[in-house]
């Protein structure tokens, strides 16, 4: 499901909720994805998954071992290292963090039911399914 993670963030994006990089849209859908996840997972839960999903992705974008991971799961990218690393750059490293993040739900607990989570959390996208009006599919 390669295309997963750019469908999360060109939702965010629409919604514009805290500003309009791509970069700080993938960080919103960590957020939202913490939320929703840990009610499923608990906290320790998402937070482990949440950083194997950064060791994973650190490999194609090293910076990511500068990203800030709360105690209960929130991603957060400081602007001082948004900036010194582009919108570009920063733009591909949170990418490859949600598809990393979005592969292993879907290992851990199965492509049907991490659609549907995934499909509560942001109801308009299309994420799977062959219906007529689909913008974008998997």
């Amino acid at each position: 499901m390669p295309r997963l993670a750019q469908i999360l963030i060109d939702e965010e994006l629409r919604t514009d909720e805290g500003g309009g990089s791509r970069s700080r849209a993938a960080v919103r859908v960590c957020a939202k994805l913490q939320r929703s996840l840990s009610v499923l997972a608990g906290v320790a839960g998402f937070r482990s998954v949440l950083i194997r999903a950064v060791a994973l992705a650190k490999v194609e974008a090293p910076w990511l071992s500068e990203l800030q991971i709360s105690p209960v799961g929130v991603v957060i990218l400081p602007p001082e290292l948004e900036e010194q690393l582009g919108e570009a750059e920063a733009s591909r490293g949170t990418a490859l963090l949600i598809r990393h993040l979005t592969d292993l739900l879907i290992t851990l607990i199965g492509e049907g039911l991490t659609l549907r989570l995934l499909q509560d959390v942001w109801p308009k996208a299309v994420l799977s399914g062959s219906g007529k009006n689909k913008k974008k599919s998997l």
